[in-house]
């Protein structure tokens, strides 16, 4: 049996793209579009700026901020 793919949602920020926050990093696709309509419904985020990836995508800031 195959393991269901996971999703997270990132925004792209002035770090580069970076999770919304950790209830968006591991969504099934029904969950995903879920959550991207509730943000885009919001008017608060640019469709533009709003991106579903694959659960393993490294976020491109939290990497540089570590370091």
């Amino acid at each position: 049996m195959t393991a269901e793919k996971r999703w997270k949602i990132q925004e792209l920020s002035t770090n580069g793209w970076t999770s919304i926050d950790a209830s968006t990093d591991s969504l099934t696709k029904e969950e995903c579009d879920v959550k991207i309509n509730y943000y885009l419904n919001g008017g608060d985020i640019s469709p533009n700026r709003l991106r579903a990836v694959p659960e393993g995508t490294v976020d491109d800031g939290l990497a540089k901020l570590d370091s």
